[in-house]
């Protein structure tokens, strides 16, 4: 049985303990950003403008995706394809020894017809021992969404 004078030592003790781990966790990035969605998911599609050139609406992409930090890592123009290179500073989560843990990328497709482009946000959440989760980033697809429907969108 514990001795009552005692109790409230072991009790700060605890809570201690309690805290510097939960500090410690916060600290390292334990929890993947609130934008991060687990699975796949978040793609959208957004209706271009029809008096809109294939390739201004390309170069316009490639632009509007650089702006947001986004550098072109594979671009196919006859195919209506960019894949971005993965960008770890749209949410800057830093786990130990700065491993950065949060990674975003796009890749951008346009239809055959050319009179949309489909925009999918693919991140992935470092869970340790090189092993991503991987989903979607609900921010990316918001904001570029937004930011292409103003430039080329109908």
């Amino acid at each position: 049985m514990m001795n009552k004078r005692r109790l409230p030592h072991v009790l700060a003790a605890v809570s201690l303990a309690v805290f510097v781990v939960l500090g410690l966790a916060s600290a390292t990035g334990g929890r993947a950003p609130a934008t991060f969605q687990r699975g796949a998911g978040g793609e959208t599609s957004i209706l271009l403008r029809p008096d809109l050139d294939f390739d201004v609406a390309f170069r316009e992409l490639v632009f509007t995706l650089g702006r947001h930090g986004f550098q072109p890592e594979m671009m196919q123009p006859d195919a209506g394809f960019i894949r971005t290179q993965w960008n770890y500073q749209w949410v800057v989560v830093v786990g130990r020894g700065g491993v950065q843990r949060y990674r975003v990328r796009i890749v951008a497709n346009f239809n055959p017809s050319r009179t949309q482009v489909i925009i999918n946000p693919e991140s992935e959440w470092y869970q340790g021992n090189g092993v991503w989760l991987r989903g979607w980033d609900i921010r990316a697809v918001e904001t570029l969404r937004n930011d292409i429907t103003m430039i080329m969108g109908n």
